[in-house]
């Protein structure tokens, strides 16, 4: 919002706090409406619109309250003052629903979308003017908005007829459009069953209807219409509770004919419409006349009347060659800020989702929020997936899991997709008849069925992948302990050993019998096949990261939407298992890690006794530790730095090229290293803050309040510092990526630019962020004693921390290698991608490789950026880093924030250099530091 519309947005609302009582606050909006069209209709001669009924209401105000009449004179005088932007914004502003109404102006977010939308492809310059339809005008904020968007970048006027069936809308919409001077026809008209632009045709239609709403009303009326081979419907009638389809087919109607130009269109629509069965016929039809352009998957709770999610259906009738029979996709869920108090809708659009859509539009090519997908792949067709495995459930009858039905695109082989999808016992699959269905399912054009890294990766090994539906020959699902048929289903699975999954992914799975193991929670007994799997081998995996990871992920998909824990039937617990991804190696390899978890297992529980020992009788200290010291790894650990961003990589680089002659000068490099990697992860998580200003005005005020309360500052970047901003905003960051808001998850994975999924599910988890707050604990434990450190001391402390080295190699492994570090350099712009090139800056070694990378963005040079394996989205640092010299393609030194200081920013270096440590004038860092200390965002 600009200065000048907020001005006046800031009068209206303490106008509207000054007459609190004189009357309901829609009528003191229609009587400022009204007051404002008798002042232009006074100022400038033209004749005002026809809008009775606002002046009835105004003149039911200002009898009630003669007091007014000043009021509302002094307004008079202030429009005088207005620019025409004021001008502009003063009736948006009255337009909007102060408390209630049952009519609702469109959003400032759906405007913006619109904007881009129908402005992404210029229709060169012409000298006549341009049309534009509105079919559910309501008080025309989309369309006049639009419109002048339109005019602007066309250079020509944009003419504009609506129809609304509600009297008093369609008289504030004429009342808007005489304020802002645009060519406009209103009418009071049922678009559904009358066209009142009938014989008209438009450049451009638009349109924002009531979400889900009925059309029986209209049923008789409509039929007659889609009957005939001139109606406006001609791919059929959708179910009559939702009548966007009708209103889609309305707004192709009126575009204006390809030979004579042709049009583009928008609509805004709830899910159903695009995936319900009742809506199939008419989406087909759309993809057959190849009319639909593209899918946009919005944010919730941008609309003042819902937080629904809404989608924007972009149509065009004379689509480029390269976009014929084709249908873009583009997920901008995620990309949102949070909402002012004061306003209806719940979040607002952002400007980076904006320029996202835009740059999609113009660039068809696949990108991280981009998919185009062929017409040809939007109809799917039912297939049922019947497993050859017995059941046992609470229904005498059934004595076999229940068939699964699955989508499958319409021109897939059965065969092959079971083929693919099954490689250890293949289920029956058939075709459910008459079961086609076209759908425009944005998360199905951005799935993937590529298993993570992690798993891909065992392949090396000879793995095989299986679907644990597949190794299955007897399940049980059972409920939770509250459930009145518990009981029963518990004994019918006791009395033999079997794999006992708990639904939640974060409980353990065991083996045993279910009558003695089982937990209270709702669980799956299953007995596997043992000719392909080791029973205790599944458990183990299933206990494993990746494999809870996997769990997580099988929850719910391949479902319309997700299935809570608490809610689960056998069905879709038993979809659960056939979702859920198991790695496969030989039998014997399968009973060896068996028998190694067990060893595992039993090691643990000896240390812990060991502990309880080493207390009780310190006498065993000497063999307590040599016997504890022997499982500590030291391992050469130079080949993980290659694969590590360089500010780790050089500081680990030099621990490991000091021999053990100098253990002083080791364990202290040892202590570099980890300064580091916390430093570096806290920038990182504090990189992806800066990318989100919603939730950077949330936490800035709280990471300070922590700051003062355990007495530090940023100003003085300790490792106390650090720990305070990877505990917070990690937990954040889990909490969004584990819960059920879809738009939540999607923001931070927009705010980490598109990070590996598996990667940044590691880089924010609890054991991360643990194990580096215990060598934190360490440091501080060890440095806080007086005296010198002895050798064997040293010692002990080096296997501690390199086995917490080696920790942190197994909980990220390579995953920096898909999410690296660069440093940009010139970049060359073709079809509207930066193609740039950059240091990698991973490893320990100078220069850098250089290597070009595609781009959405332009990336300032020299700038550092951690760049998505997808290429196309990059994360900038936040700037608490420094390689010098920034020369591109030079040898380069890595210095860290430490500290303000009177004469400029002091950064250290962890590594071996010429100079330990610079002080230089940094104007950004100091401004960051300054506003992690006070709470209060820099531009504030």
């Amino acid at each position: 919002m600009t200065d000048e519309q907020q001005t006046v947005e800031q009068h209206l609302w303490r106008l509207f706090d000054s007459l609190r009582g004189l009357s309901s606050s829609d009528d003191l909006a229609d009587t400022l409406l009204w007051n404002a069209v008798d002042w232009r209709a006074r100022t400038t001669g033209l004749p005002a619109p026809e809008i009775d009924v606002l002046q009835h209401v105004a003149q039911r105000v200002r009898n009630r309250n003669p007091a007014l009449d000043s009021t509302l004179e002094t307004e008079q005088g202030a429009l005088r003052t207005y620019t025409s932007v004021q001008i502009r914004h003063y009736a948006r502003t009255l337009l909007r629903p102060v408390h209630h109404r049952d009519e609702f102006p469109t959003s400032a977010s759906l405007v913006k979308v619109a904007e881009v939308a129908l402005t992404a492809y210029e229709r060169g310059s012409r000298m006549d003017a341009l049309h534009l339809y509105d079919p559910a005008c309501g008080s025309a904020t989309l369309a006049l908005d639009v419109a002048e968007k339109l005019a602007n970048q066309a250079g020509a006027p944009v003419s504009i007829a609506g129809q609304d069936v509600n009297s008093s809308t369609v008289q504030r919409a004429r009342a808007h459009a005489f304020l802002v001077g645009v060519d406009a026809t209103f009418s009071l008209s049922n678009s559904l069953e009358n066209d009142a632009s009938s014989g008209r045709q438009f450049d451009y239609t638009l349109a924002e209807i009531p979400y889900n709403m009925s059309w029986r009303d209209s049923l008789t009326r409509c039929t007659a219409e889609a009957a005939r081979s001139d109606g406006r419907f001609p791919a059929g009638l959708p179910h009559p509770d939702n009548a966007s389809l009708l209103f889609a087919q309305i707004l192709l109607s009126k575009l204006r004919d390809p030979a004579d130009g042709g049009g583009r269109g928008i609509m805004f629509t709830a899910t159903g419409p695009l995936r319900d069965a009742g809506g199939s016929a008419i989406r087909t039809w759309l993809l057959e006349q190849d009319l639909l352009d593209a899918v946009v998957a919005l944010p919730e709770g941008l609309s003042a009347n819902t937080s629904i999610r809404l989608f924007a259906l972009i149509f065009s009738n004379d689509k480029p060659k390269a976009r014929q029979q084709k249908v873009q996709f583009v997920d901008l869920r995620g990309f949102y800020e949070d909402a002012h108090p004061r306003r209806l809708e719940r979040r607002l659009i952002s400007e980076a989702a904006l320029d996202e859509l835009s740059r999609s539009l113009k660039r068809p090519k696949p990108t991280t929020y981009s998919r185009t997908a062929s017409v040809s792949d939007l109809s799917f067709r039912q297939v049922s997936v019947i497993h050859d495995t017995t059941a046992a459930t609470a229904k005498p009858g059934q004595r076999h899991v229940p068939p699964l039905t699955m989508l499958l695109p319409a021109t897939a082989s059965t065969e092959t997709w079971r083929n693919d999808r099954y490689v250890m016992t293949s289920p029956d699959v058939r075709d459910v008849a008459n079961s086609q269905l076209t759908m425009f399912d944005v998360d199905r054009a951005f799935r993937t069925d590529q298993a993570p890294r992690a798993l891909r990766d065992l392949t090396r090994h000879g793995w095989k992948t299986a679907r644990l539906a597949e190794l299955t020959e007897h399940v049980c699902y059972i409920p939770s302990a509250k459930a009145a048929d518990r009981p029963a289903l518990l004994s019918a699975a006791a009395g033999e050993q079997a794999v006992i999954l708990p639904i939640e992914p974060h409980l353990e799975a065991v083996t045993g019998d279910p009558g003695e193991v089982a937990p209270d929670n709702r669980i799956l007994v299953l007995r596997t096949r043992d000719t392909h799997i080791d029973a205790e081998y599944l458990a183990g995996w299933l206990n494993s990261p990746l494999g809870r990871r996997l769990r997580s992920m099988a929850i719910g998909s391949g479902s319309d939407s997700y299935v809570s824990p608490r809610a689960i039937n056998l069905t879709q617990a038993w979809r659960m298992a056939d979702n859920l991804l198991i790695a496969l190696p030989d039998l014997s390899v399968q009973r060896d890690i068996a028998r190694t978890e067990r060893a595992l297992a039993a090691a643990r529980r000896h240390l812990v006794d060991s502990r309880r020992e080493l207390w009780n009788d310190p006498k065993r200290r000497s063999d307590i530790y040599r016997e504890a010291s022997r499982l500590i790894p030291s391992a050469d650990l130079a080949e993980w730095a290659a694969s590590l961003p360089f500010p780790m990589a050089s500081a680990l680089w030099a621990y490991e090229s000091k021999g053990d002659g100098n253990l002083h000068a080791r364990h202290a490099q040892m202590f570099h290293f980890w300064d580091a990697t916390i430093e570096f992860h806290a920038v990182v998580v504090l990189s992806a803050l800066l990318q989100d200003r919603s939730g950077l005005e949330q936490e800035l005020p709280a990471l300070a309040g922590q700051f003062r309360k355990v007495g530090l500052s940023p100003e003085r970047a300790t490792l106390g510092v650090w720990h305070i901003v990877l505990q917070r905003l990690t937990k954040r960051y889990r909490t969004a990526l584990t819960g059920t808001d879809t738009d939540e998850q999607a923001r931070v994975r927009a705010a980490f630019a598109d990070a590996p999924p598996d990667f940044l599910d590691a880089l924010l988890g609890t054991d991360v962020t643990n194990l580096l707050g215990e060598v934190i604990r360490l440091r501080n434990t060890w440095s806080g004693h007086s005296g010198a450190t002895g050798e064997d001391s040293l010692k002990e402390q080096l296997g501690i921390l390199t086995g917490h080295v080696n920790t942190l190699r197994n909980l990220v492994g390579d995953g920096w290698l898909d999410f690296p570090l660069i440093r940009a350099g010139g970049a060359r712009v073709r079809n509207g991608v930066f193609h740039h090139d950059v240091d990698l800056a991973m490893g320990p070694n100078t220069p850098f490789r250089q290597k070009q990378v595609p781009s959405n963005v332009a990336l300032e040079e020299d700038g550092l950026y951690l760049l998505s394996h997808k290429g196309g989205s990059a994360l900038p640092l936040a700037p608490l880093l420094e390689l010098q010299p920034a020369a591109f393609g030079s040898n380069s030194d890595c210095y860290c924030y430490n500290r303000l200081q009177t004469e400029g920013v002091r950064f250290v270096a962890y590594h071996e250099v010429t100079e330990s440590e610079m002080i230089k004038e940094a104007t950004p860092t100091a401004s960051l530091v300054a506003a992690l200390a006070s709470g209060v965002p820099a531009s504030q």
